[in-house]
């Protein structure tokens, strides 16, 4: 058996094993991926034309229920405020009916003390005055603004228009008085507002012309 020297470690090493043919390990081959088939194409474009109908379908249906919802609150704050005004507002027509008999009983005791009548029978139709007022004030009721206040025709109702010293517009007597209860007019009162004087105002006028001639 020859040898062969291995110059750097191992020293002599046998020819025989020198000259064996050494193996060599191969990769196998990876399969070839097959091509995709014309369908797929056409199965991909499918999709995502069906996904962007559901997202359209979607979007619609958000759309709708965000209305609904806003429809929805608007109407349940409707039905509170016409609750609460209902229970605000419940006898609002027996209230009213209660200021026809306190313009009756005011007037019986103007008359009757302007009469001097019984001393006794007068107090005891102030009490009851009283105790009509109370109620009254206890319910929200108010008088709506008389005499020395601008008409306003929200709380007035205009009788007559007279002559007056007073600003035009100025409410300067009041018919029968008027009332509001919690900011909302019950009945108007009935009053005289101060007017211009047309014969002064005509007069004016021409003596105005006048001078300008």
């Amino acid at each position: 058996m020859s040898y062969i020297l291995d110059e750097k470690e191992n020293g002599p090493v046998p020819e025989t094993i020198a000259h064996k043919p050494s193996k060599t390990m191969t990769v196998p081959e990876k399969h070839a991926q097959e091509e995709p088939t014309p369908e797929v194409p056409s199965q991909i474009s499918q999709l995502e034309e069906a996904l962007e109908q559901e997202k359209e379908k979607s979007e619609d249906l958000l759309r709708r229920l965000q209305y609904l919802q806003a429809d929805f609150e608007n109407y349940r704050k409707r039905v509170e405020k016409e609750m609460g005004d209902a229970r605000k507002f419940s006898n609002e027509r027996l209230l009213s009916d209660l200021l026809t008999v306190k313009d009756e009983l005011d007037l019986a005791f103007a008359i009757a003390h302007e009469a001097k009548q019984n001393p006794v029978l007068l107090e005891g139709v102030g009490m009851v005055q009283k105790r009509l007022q109370n109620i009254l004030s206890k319910e929200g009721v108010e008088r709506v603004p008389g005499e020395g206040s601008m008409f306003n025709p929200d709380y007035h109702e205009a009788a007559l228009r007279v002559v007056s010293d007073e600003d035009e517009g100025t409410v300067v007597e009041e018919v029968r008085a008027g009332y509001m209860m919690k900011g909302r007019v019950l009945r108007p009162s009935i009053v005289k507002v101060a007017g211009k004087n047309l014969v002064e105002e005509n007069e004016q006028s021409e003596m105005g012309e006048a001078d300008r001639e």
